[in-house]
């Protein structure tokens, strides 16, 4: 269920993106194992649309990554999939000041084709295995 936008700059090639990605989904997976449904949006930015500390074309966007994620994940399980972030990310940007934002979910707050994920009894307790 996890859901991340990378917003980054622009210029990165296609092989750099693919590697980047599955990086981060490999991160993300063994954080969030249960279900195998992770998506990673990338949103690239022209140095003329990003803004840094009120100076419009200043230089480069600095990558930022937005994930929406289950609850229930420990935070020692967290601290190392948000290192391996880091890196997949520096690695493909060679960029200062990654910047990630984990917004944390309760089943009651999510649906999937319009079921809310609580209501599935199986699902719960899937999902508190997983993650325990």
């Amino acid at each position: 269920m996890p859901i991340g936008y990378l917003d980054v700059p622009t210029g990165a090639d296609l092989e750099t993106k693919r590697e980047l990605v599955k990086a981060m989904y490999e991160a993300m997976r063994e954080a969030y194992p249960f279900p195998d449904d992770t998506r990673i949006f990338l949103r690239e930015w022209a140095l003329d649309s990003v803004s840094q500390n009120g100076l419009l074309g200043s230089e480069p966007a600095r990558p930022a990554f937005v994930a929406h994620v289950p609850e229930g994940v420990d935070l020692d399980v967290k601290r190392t999939m948000l290192k391996k972030l880091n890196t997949a990310v520096a690695k493909a940007y060679r960029l200062p000041w990654f910047i990630t934002f984990l917004h944390e979910h309760p089943l009651d707050l999510v649906a999937v084709d319009g079921v809310v994920l609580a209501d599935d009894q199986q699902r719960v307790e899937d999902q508190r295995e997983a993650y325990s």
